[in-house]
C-alpha cells in the first residue's frame, strides 16, 4: 500500500468499510458508536481521511469510501480475517481475543507475512493440526 495510514486512521476506515459494507453508506453516529468514541472525534478523522482521498464526506451527511479507500480497507480486512483465522484456528485464541490481538498485528504486517501465515494456516488445519492452551 503505497499511501500507508496510521493504524488509527486504518481502523477507522475499516470500520466505515464495514459500515458502508452493512448499510450501503456510513454517518457519523454509526461510526462513533462502532469506535466508542464521541462524534467529535469522528469528524477530526474524516477530515483527514478525505484530505488523503480515502473518503468522500459532507459534515452533517453520509460517509462513503472512494475507490482507493476501499481498496485499501478491503486489503486490510482480508489481513485481519487471515490474522483472526490463524489466531483462533491454529492457536486455539477465543474469537475476542483473537480479533483483538488480529486488529493490532494488521497494522504492521507486511502483504508477503500475510500471505504465509494465510498457507501455514490452511495446511495445519488441512493435517488437523492446532496448538492448544490457556486463553
Amino acid at each position: 500500500m503505497e499511501d500507508k495510514l496510521a493504524p488509527r486512521l486504518e481502523d477507522y476506515l475499516e470500520t466505515i468499510y464495514l459500515i458502508e459494507r452493512e448499510n450501503g453508506v456510513a454517518r457519523v453516529k454509526e461510526i462513533a458508536k462502532a469506535r466508542s468514541v464521541k462524534m467529535p472525534t469522528v469528524t477530526e478523522v474524516l477530515k483527514r481521511l478525505s484530505e488523503r482521498g480515502f473518503i468522500k464526506y459532507e459534515p452533517y451527511g453520509y460517509v462513503r469510501t472512494t475507490k482507493k479507500g476501499k481498496e485499501y480497507a478491503e486489503a486490510l480486512y482480508r489481513k485481519h480475517e487471515v490474522l483472526r483465522e490463524f489466531l483462533m484456528d491454529v492457536l486455539g485464541l477465543s474469537k475476542e481475543r483473537a480479533e483483538e490481538e488480529g486488529c493490532l498485528m494488521e497494522h504492521h504486517l507486511s502483504k508477503d507475512t500475510i500471505r504465509r501465515i494465510q498457507k501455514l494456516t490452511e495446511t495445519l488445519k488441512e493435517k488437523g493440526i492446532r496448538v492448544e492452551g490457556e486463553d
